[in-house]
């Protein structure tokens, strides 16, 4: 998995599948995803990365917040309204081995990681 996890971060991957007859949804969906309205809301629910894989159809969708031992980022991210449209069927809960290593680039449609903090 691509940034892999730190001590310092949670991560969830979420499995599931664009329901058929949205795939022109889903596409501009993801343009949005990678747009700057999208980048706002990553940093607003303190995400550190965001990663959506299209591996011939089964969407792996991963995120990953800092460790704070509160559920409460993550919990209110899978809340939040937009970012799980209703085409986008759920089918399980993900496992790092449901990632593929290495990551085939045409999978990748979007890939958003935090900037690192300048240094003080």
């Amino acid at each position: 998995m691509p940034s892999e996890s730190s001590a310092g971060e949670d991560t969830r991957i979420w499995i599931g599948r664009v329901a058929s007859g949205h795939e022109a949804d889903h596409a501009r969906f993801v343009d949005w995803l990678n747009a700057a309205e999208a980048d706002s809301v990553f940093r607003r629910r303190r995400l550190t990365e965001y990663l959506v894989i299209d591996r011939a159809g089964t969407l792996i969708v991963i995120f990953k917040a800092p460790h704070t031992g509160d559920p409460r980022i993550m919990i209110d991210f899978l809340r939040y309204p937009g970012m799980w449209p209703d085409y986008w069927e759920f089918e399980r809960a993900g496992q790092a081995a449901d990632v593929p290593d290495p990551l085939p680039a045409e999978a990748v449609k979007v890939h958003w990681r935090r900037a690192p903090e300048p240094a003080a």
